[in-house]
């Protein structure tokens, strides 16, 4: 579903109270960063412990420290909350850093360096579409992926992939 609704779901569920489409929506800057780590193969999935300040930690976000004065940067460029006040949602933006961060992060690259070396061999666009979106290629993506691995290298391919949308939003 892309947030569309269909000419059949609309005769049916003209509010949509049935939920036949719902908006897309990104995911917080948390899951953001573990699905990264995740993919990349860089996950340290240890439960419990001390929190941290180091931002290369590779625990989930969630163990992160979290000091006024030392926050993490890739967080907040999504929305990683505001520690000095209450709300009852996260401000959900779309800006160009969010992007950028992708493309010039050393992290993501490594995450991406991560990947590439979990799905090399004769079906590493396939696996890549399954570890970073669930799903097998379409035949096109599968045409585009091949092209460009002829020119390029592994690792931008993969790097390329977790800069796309469907890596941080949730249709």
């Amino acid at each position: 579903l892309d947030g569309t609704m269909s000419a059949s779901g609309k005769n049916l569920d003209p509010d949509n109270r049935l939920w036949h489409s719902r908006p897309r929506r990104r995911l917080e800057a948390e899951a953001i960063r573990d699905s990264l780590l995740a993919v990349g193969g860089k996950l340290d999935t240890a439960m419990y412990g001390p929190g941290t300040l180091d931002s290369k930690m590779n625990r989930r976000s969630i163990y992160f420290t979290v000091k006024r004065s030392q926050l993490i940067p890739m967080l907040q460029v999504f929305d990683w909350p505001d520690t000095l006040t209450s709300a009852d949602a996260r401000p959900v933006t779309v800006v160009a850093p969010q992007a950028l961060l992708f493309l010039n992060n050393p992290q993501v690259r490594e995450c991406a360096e991560g990947l590439a070396k979990r799905i090399e061999g004769k079906d590493a666009v396939e696996q890549a579409y399954r570890i970073a979106f669930s799903r097998p290629p379409t035949s096109a993506e599968m045409k585009a992926a091949n092209a460009f691995l002829e020119k390029g290298k592994l690792v931008d391919f993969t790097h390329a992939l977790l800069g796309l949308n469907e890596f941080i939003y949730v249709d």
